[in-house]
């Protein structure tokens, strides 16, 4: 009784990118939240800050994972959290008085590529999202 192999689907590069970059924060998070604990005479605050950036490194490495391997609730997750943020500093901008458009609009290029990368036809096929 064998399993039946999953066809192999082809990585977009995008997604290798992206995979890499998430990889990256994870190891940079976790290294920065291990020395914040090193120092002696932590407030509590600082350790609090320090186990929240581990834990936050940990949700990078999954997510650098789930790239890598083509989850498909890691497209999801992708999606709603980059919305999200494009959705704040929308109202974020608008709060302060709809000053710096300008800086509002350079904010939102990164966001806005990857909510469209992320619907391309290719990169939802990989993530099992056609």
């Amino acid at each position: 009784m064998g399993m039946t192999k999953q066809p192999h689907r082809e990585r977009p590069l995008g997604v290798t990118v992206i995979g890499v970059l998430l990889l990256l924060a994870g190891l940079i998070t976790i290294l920065s939240s291990v020395l914040i604990d090193s120092f002696e005479d932590l407030e509590n605050i600082e350790v609090a800050v320090g186990v929240a950036s581990f834990v936050i490194g940990l949700i990078y490495l999954i997510a650098a994972y789930g790239f890598f391997k083509g989850w498909s609730w890691i497209w999801l997750v992708t999606m709603v959290v980059v919305v999200l943020g494009i959705l704040v500093d929308i109202v974020a901008w608008a709060i302060g008085g709809f000053d710096d458009l300008g800086g509002l609009l350079l904010g939102l290029i990164i966001p806005v590529i990857i909510v469209l990368y992320m619907n391309s036809q290719n990169v939802k096929a990989f993530f099992r999202r056609a």
